[in-house]
């Protein structure tokens, strides 16, 4: 069976694209460039996610993934696993000054750091309401 269709979300746009796709392939780069610059330069994230691009952490990062190649926790569920990604334990919104402490530092794999900032990011929620 088919998806049901709908427009493009695009102002004046009258593609029809998927209902679950907001966007035409023509309008899309642009939906996602406008998105980038908003949450790098216009938000109340731009702070910490213009860090993430500074020289400082690159070097860090590196260096940490290169000494601690192994991903924490697969490691203690008895699995070997490739950590892709360097992970602040407490995240950098939460304690802005620890963001260059390697005691701050766990090494993750995209799976589970995915599944830890999003439970962070629940519990932040929840705290603010």
């Amino acid at each position: 069976m088919a998806k049901p269709m709908k427009q493009c979300n695009h102002a004046g746009c009258r593609t029809l694209v998927p209902y679950d796709e907001r966007y035409c392939e023509k309008h899309q780069h642009k939906a996602n460039a406008e998105t980038y610059h908003k949450r790098m330069y216009d938000s109340d994230e731009s702070k910490y996610q213009q860090f993430y691009k500074t020289a400082a952490w690159r070097r860090l990062s590196r260096r940490f993934l290169e000494l601690n190649p192994v991903c924490i926790k697969c490691y203690e569920d008895g699995l070997i696993r490739k950590a892709d990604v360097v992970d602040h334990v407490i995240e950098i919104k939460d304690d802005w000054s620890r963001r260059l402490d390697e005691s701050n530092l766990q090494p993750l794999c995209y799976r589970h750091h995915n599944r830890k900032t999003g439970l962070v990011r629940e519990q932040r929620k929840h705290q603010t309401k």
